[in-house]
């Protein structure tokens, strides 16, 4: 049976065979696997496209590897399946941390994801691979209650009768009894049922949570007559040419696409799968930029704004496009804001705020003649409140501010904009 390690970010892994007496990974900062999974994911680690994910280093001469501000589902070639949790903070479970990484997939609008339901999130007691299976099942089960879209589809056989159309240029003239002929059948055995077909099968393999299994069961028995895609990638290609009848199979497709390329690896010699792996910083701000378009209906808000440059002027050309997470407007007003996905530490000298963040918003708020900036953190139990202003200018001041992903989105939101001031 495969195995399955919960991490958190920035979690460490190590050999159990180094590990020096009882395992303690409850916290899920530290887990200990076998030496032939270690040495897959550190022979990946040196991967150039890795190292942003994954780093090796030696710790008392042994050797370690810790996550980096990834998250998602990582699954090495025998077999191993790592879900990386965010750190949300010190005394989270891992239901909290998994629910706040499906809320934060949720906002992710050109991706499966985003159509996880409520109910979706109060199963973050299963693991992430399960829950996404679950959703794929949910979207199969809809068409099939609508039945299976079918089409007419060329069949060639050979037989001692004629059926159909005649094609005396493909008989076979070793055997003349037989006649080569072609036909239409209307029939389900098309290509997008296909390419479903092949991911209930394959779900069907490493799916462990019996519930999903029973209706992966009852998803292939209804697919009986219909064949599988033996050329996956290339089948999904040539999806951009389906008519409208197959728009209610697009979340399914997605889906389908998405858990699919889990088996990539298998084919293509890859050791390390990391198709569903998601910086972490990049879905805080989709979330947080969501939640502001969503709930901010009396503002203008302007996600990865490029209106303006760093340099207006060399050579006759602007140069360094400057790209602020949030722009956002209302009136004569414009507030500049910026996401972080890092911890704020009230204990230390700058809290952790890195100067060149600081360099950034500065630059943000003279070419967009702000009225405000903000520094948007995610909240953790030393961070609850805004941290005491800094001002560059008389007229130019920086708020650095929390947002609690754990928290129900409309009202953190409310909570910005009620830091915003904006009138």
């Amino acid at each position: 049976m495969a195995q399955h390690v919960v991490v958190y970010e920035y979690g460490i892994v190590r050999r159990a065979s180094e590990a020096g007496g009882s395992i303690d990974s409850t916290q899920n900062t530290e887990v200990f696997v076998s030496d032939q999974t270690f040495d897959l994911l550190k022979q990946w680690a040196f991967v150039p496209h890795a190292d942003a994910v994954i780093h090796f280093f030696l710790q008392k001469g042994k050797e370690c590897l810790r996550f980096k501000n990834y998250t998602g589902i990582l699954q090495t070639s025998d077999g191993t399946q790592f879900e990386i949790l965010p750190k949300i903070s010190k005394n989270d479970t891992v239901f909290i941390a998994r629910q706040s990484l499906l809320k934060m997939l949720r906002s992710v609008t050109d991706l499966p994801f985003y159509q996880l339901s409520q109910a979706h999130l109060q199963q973050a007691d299963q693991p992430l691979w399960e829950i996404f299976i679950s959703a794929f099942i949910q979207e199969m089960e809809q068409i099939m209650q609508q039945g299976l879209e079918r089409a007419y589809q060329t069949i060639e056989t050979e037989q001692t009768f004629v059926r159909g159309k005649w094609l005396p240029h493909r008989q076979n003239t070793l055997h003349p009894e037989l006649l080569f002929s072609a036909h239409d059948e209307f029939n389900a055995d098309i290509l997008p049922n296909r390419l479903l077909k092949t991911c209930v099968l394959f779900l069907g393999k490493c799916s462990q949570y019996l519930p999903n299994q029973v209706r992966l069961r009852q998803l292939r028995f209804a697919l009986a007559d219909v064949n599988t895609s033996t050329q996956v990638n290339a089948d999904f290609a040539k999806l951009e040419k389906l008519d409208r009848r197959f728009n209610r199979y697009a979340q399914a497709l997605k889906w389908a696409k998405v858990l699919l390329n889990q088996q990539s690896w298998a084919t293509a010699g890859k050791d390390v799968n990391d198709s569903l792996l998601f910086p972490t910083e990049r879905l805080f701000e989709n979330y947080v930029a969501h939640g502001a378009k969503r709930y901010l209906v009396d503002h203008q808000v302007s996600y990865q704004d490029n209106l303006h440059f760093l340099v207006d002027d060399h050579s006759g050309k602007r140069r360094f496009r400057l790209r602020p997470d949030l722009v956002i407007r209302k009136d004569q007003q414009t507030v500049v804001m910026d996401m972080k996905w890092k911890w704020i530490e009230p204990t230390l000298p700058n809290y952790g705020i890195e100067q060149a963040d600081l360099y950034q918003l500065y630059a943000y708020g003279r070419k967009y003649n702000a009225d405000a900036l903000f520094l948007i953190y995610p909240a953790q139990e030393d961070f609850r409140a805004p941290l005491p202003p800094f001002r560059f200018e008389k007229q130019l001041v920086l708020t650095v501010i929390p947002f609690d992903i754990r928290a129900l989105l409309s009202l953190e939101v409310e909570k910005m904009e009620n830091y915003l001031g904006m009138t």
